[in-house]
């Protein structure tokens, strides 16, 4: 056979070849879209640098942000007068879940929620519900009792104090659970409750505490936002203990905050979230969070409460835990 037949059969073999590996190979497939970020938003009444309530709530949109790889966003210090529109808003620009924080939020949510039925709605602290939003309200009386309990078995005075920003139902049940778990200790403990009408007003929360201080109380708990951090700082200034909320915030004063009331935003929220996406978060209900779930607790003591006391401190809060020691809702202040 001659180089030139050779070469004409060789060529004729590759082609051959070519054709079937074209053949025979599927085309590679293209890649999958991607499932699109949840989108969730949050609607705060105060600050997020509030050092308190709204920057915990903060922190928990910041985890769902980077643990849920969700796309965030939020709005802080809204004034009654615009909570439905700030709703409506989220809900009409796709956000999936939309959350307010505060019990305030819970009317507004039930107006809102039924014109948007494919989003989902959340009040943290909230009794409200319906079938496309629900509550989740944690039981922080029942670290107050605790913090109560503390503040009593240090106290010097026997006079100890508790300031809210509002006379609210679950501002209330606070501030009268502290004062339960002080007499739990003492009977005779006097414990004075003041509302302040305001949660940012600094120094209406540094005026009111310093009151109470000159009256005798050497311990102060606060329920106030970014109002309590006057009432810390006028405790700092006077020497005497203080116990913070919502937040651990014995970085604002660490030789005064002893230990503080802690909601741990980022489990509950992220957890809310992922149930959500997943389809097995329970609508039309409130959610409770009470000391068996973690999510509330109380912080740190920093070794500003001494070590016999912070173990009566833990057997208190396990009887709460086991049903031995229940602490009530008061919703109306006593004084």
């Amino acid at each position: 056979m001659c180089r030139s037949t050779l070469l004409r059969l060789a060529t004729l073999l590759l082609v051959a070849a070519l054709v079937v590996t074209a053949c025979g190979t599927p085309a590679p497939e293209a890649p999958p879209e991607e499932a699109a970020a949840v989108k969730v938003a949050l609607v705060m009444p105060g600050s997020i640098a509030d050092q308190g309530y709204n920057a915990a709530a903060y922190a928990g949109l910041m985890a769902i942000e980077e643990n849920l790889g969700a796309e965030v966003a939020y709005t802080e210090m809204v004034p009654i007068a615009e909570y439905e529109e700030a709703f409506r808003n989220y809900a009409a620009e796709g956000y999936d879940i939309v959350i307010g924080h505060g019990f305030e939020f819970g009317d507004p949510i039930e107006v809102v929620a039924p014109e948007f039925p494919d989003t989902a709605f959340l009040v943290v602290n909230g009794i409200v519900a319906g079938e496309n939003y629900a509550s989740l309200l944690h039981q922080n009386h029942e670290t107050a009792y605790v913090c109560g309990y503390i503040a009593a078995r240090m106290s010097e005075t026997g006079k100890l104090a508790a300031i809210g920003g509002f006379a609210y139902p679950v501002i209330v049940q606070q501030l009268e659970a502290y004062r339960l778990g002080a007499e739990s200790v003492d009977p005779n403990t006097e414990v004075t409750i003041a509302y302040l009408d305001s949660w940012d007003d600094i120094a209406l929360g540094k005026e009111a505490a310093l009151a109470q201080i000159s009256a005798g109380a050497d311990c102060i708990f606060h329920v106030a936002d970014a109002a309590g951090i006057g009432v810390i700082q006028a405790c700092e200034e006077e020497g005497v203990r203080a116990i913070g909320f919502a937040y651990d915030q014995n970085e604002l004063a660490p030789e005064t905050v002893i230990t503080s009331t802690i909601i741990d935003y980022p489990e509950m929220l992220t957890t809310a979230v992922t149930d959500i996406q997943a389809g097995r978060f329970e609508f039309n209900t409130v959610h409770l969070y009470g000391l068996e779930t973690g999510v509330i607790r109380v912080a740190d003591y920093h070794g500003l409460v001494p070590d016999d006391i912070a173990a009566e401190a833990e057997e208190v809060t396990q009887k709460i835990i086991d049903g031995e020691i229940e602490v009530p809702l008061i919703n109306e202040p006593t004084q």
